[in-house]
């Protein structure tokens, strides 16, 4: 009796957090595209790209960044992850950079490939 508690408990639980990752690209991507994500199988990556996809760096010295579109973090840098569906950015094929408004930072956001390849090795 126990186990089958236990089994309805943690499917509950995984359905919760899929409506909730669901929910939280809905802010980037349409219905039909997390639809599309699920069908081709790579809603895993973008669930991932959830917690890693951003992060920030300093602006490096005597390189040229004003080409990088100017983004307003609305949030003070926190330990806490950047979601980047917060924010309406979408992961592309390529890795986006953007200067953040009022610091000498960047926000790195990376591609499909590279979120990939970290996917792949944190299974190994």
């Amino acid at each position: 009796m126990k186990l089958i508690y236990a089994f309805l408990f943690a499917l509950l639980s995984l359905t919760s957090w899929s409506q909730t990752t669901e929910s939280q690209l809905s802010k980037s991507y349409s219905k039909e595209e997390i639809a599309q994500f699920k069908a081709t199988n790579i809603l895993p990556l973008y669930e991932y790209a959830l917690t890693h996809a951003c992060y920030l760096i300093d602006a490096p010295q005597g390189k040229d960044v004003s080409q990088f579109e100017v983004f307003d973090l609305l949030l003070p840098p926190s330990p806490e992850p950047i979601i980047f569906t917060n924010y309406s950015i979408r992961i592309l094929d390529r890795t986006q950079y953007y200067r953040v408004i009022n610091t000498n930072k960047i926000l790195v956001v990376k591609s499909k490939n590279i979120l990939s390849l970290e996917m792949q090795n944190q299974k190994k």
